[in-house]
């Protein structure tokens, strides 16, 4: 990657190669929601930190935008704002484009989440903070070259316990107001998957979290994120439309649990009703079909 290693960094500069790191890709509108207030400017600054050698950026098919990733020297950065080796950050020399665009596309989904939530924190009235999030992708290298996701886990069905449910959310976080902790689980659904099958997509989804439910192995994220045991956790389903959402809800009365209350700790709503003013707001409906409320999750 060639460009000016001599470049004088501004603090927002350092805080949008902090962003990219942290978020893995990301878009010019999620850089400029993040960082800017309009998006000449943030294309501008954007321009600089390609020319520099910190940042990459690619274009994708299906996808308007121009999407950056770290590069080597911009992963350099990092480690030195943050005080820390090289080795020691979550980032390896083979972040690229990723070939396949199906995904990017529903990774740059899930970080729209994050960054909403993110932003809805900073400007809250009644004192929720993010404690943190984790990313699907966050994981340790494997000898062989693959990654061992550390939110990926196994549950055992309590139907059968012989039957290994495994799954990987798109993203953990946790939020606390007046000194209380909630932890949730999210899920970025497509859109696409037919919702009949209990041994993929949606069903399996629900079937991990309802027996998941009864264990308390969710309660390893209570050192992650610095809190007190949690009381128990909420699932947030992120769809494509309301009527996906009606369809869900309508599934999910297939799946059986030892206590029916469970299944109103899962909830629903469509992509279009989310932005930071309003993801707290009671937008969500849960996954239990006969439940007419809906629900905040502020």
């Amino acid at each position: 990657m060639g460009g000016s290693q001599n470049y004088r960094l501004m603090e927002r500069d350092i805080q949008v190669i902090l962003d990219v790191y942290k978020h893995r890709y990301l878009s010019v509108s999620q850089i400029m929601a993040l960082r800017f207030e309009s998006i000449q400017t943030a294309r501008r600054r954007l321009r600089a930190l390609t020319a520099s050698g910190h940042l990459q950026g690619f274009t994708a098919p299906g996808i308007s935008e121009r999407i950056y990733h770290l590069t080597s020297h911009g992963a350099k950065t990092v480690a030195s704002y943050l005080e820390l080796p090289l080795g020691s950050l979550k980032w390896g020399k083979g972040t690229k484009a990723p070939k396949d665009y199906y995904f990017l596309k529903h990774f740059l989904k899930s970080n729209d989440f994050r960054i909403m939530l993110t932003k809805a924190c900073e400007i809250s009235d009644s004192g929720i903070k993010l404690l943190g999030y984790i990313p699907e992708y966050y994981g340790e290298k494997t000898n062989s070259g693959g990654v061992v996701k550390y939110i990926r886990d196994f549950v055992c069905d309590i139907y059968d316990p012989a039957k290994l449910i495994p799954h990987t959310p798109d993203g953990v976080f946790a939020l606390e107001r007046n000194g209380k902790s909630a932890l949730f689980f999210l899920e970025m659904d497509r859109g696409t998957e037919a919702l009949t099958n209990p041994e993929k997509g949606f069903l399996k989804c629900l079937q991990f979290y309802l027996n998941y439910w009864v264990g308390d192995k969710y309660q390893r994220y209570g050192e992650d994120f610095n809190c007190e045991p949690f009381r128990a956790f909420r699932t947030l389903f992120v769809t494509t439309s309301q009527v996906r959402v009606d369809n869900m809800r309508q599934a999910a009365t297939s799946i059986s649990i030892h206590s029916p209350q469970v299944k109103r700790f899962m909830w629903l709503t469509a992509d279009g009703n989310l932005t930071h003013d309003t993801i707290f707001q009671p937008v969500w409906q849960s996954v239990d079909a006969t439940d007419d409320d809906h629900y905040g999750i502020g």
